[in-house]
C-alpha cells in the first residue's frame, strides 16, 4: 500500500461522521506520533493515547462532524491532503477549510500530522475569540 493510501485510508475513517472505533481509526498512527491540530497556533500533541484523548474530547464539543476531500499529493513519505471539514456545534455545521501534511515512517506508519487553517475563522463561525478556541482544544 502507498503513503498516499495509507493517508486516504486514514482519514477516510473520519469522512461521514466520528469513527465508531477510535482505536481500529488511530492504527494507522505510530505510537509516538505527532498531532498538531492547528498549525502554530496549538502545540503538537504526542502519542497515539494522547491524540484518542484530545478527539474524544472534541466529540463532547462537537458531536458530528464530515469531511470533503478536494487533493492529495504525495512525495516519498509525506502526503498533503486539501479538504473541507465540517463540525456540527450549537445547532450548525461550520466549514473548515484545512491543508494537512503527513509524515510517515518506512515502515508505513503516521508518524506526523499537521493542519494548517485559519483559526480565527474557525473561531469567528463557532462564536469564540481566538483564546476561547485555544482553551477549547487544550485537552
Amino acid at each position: 500500500m502507498s503513503n498516499e493510501d495509507i493517508v486516504r485510508r486514514f482519514i477516510d475513517a473520519f469522512r461521514e461522521t466520528w469513527p465508531r472505533d477510535l482505536d481500529a481509526a488511530l492504527a494507522p498512527l505510530a505510537e509516538d506520533a505527532t498531532y498538531q491540530i492547528i498549525v502554530p497556533f496549538i502545540a503538537p500533541i504526542q502519542g497515539r493515547a494522547a491524540i484518542k484523548a484530545e478527539l474524544e474530547h472534541m466529540q463532547i464539543r462537537v458531536k458530528q462532524q464530515r469531511h470533503d476531500m478536494k487533493a492529495v499529493a504525495a512525495s516519498g513519505n509525506t502526503v498533503f491532503t486539501e479538504r473541507v471539514d465540517w463540525s456540527f456545534s450549537k445547532g450548525k455545521w461550520v466549514s473548515i477549510p484545512l491543508v494537512a501534511v503527513f509524515q510517515l515512517n518506512d515502515a508505513g506508519e503516521i508518524t506526523t500530522w499537521r493542519e494548517f487553517l485559519d483559526p480565527s475563522a474557525v473561531a469567528e463561525q463557532h462564536g469564540m475569540t481566538l483564546e476561547e478556541l485555544r482553551g477549547s482544544l487544550a485537552a
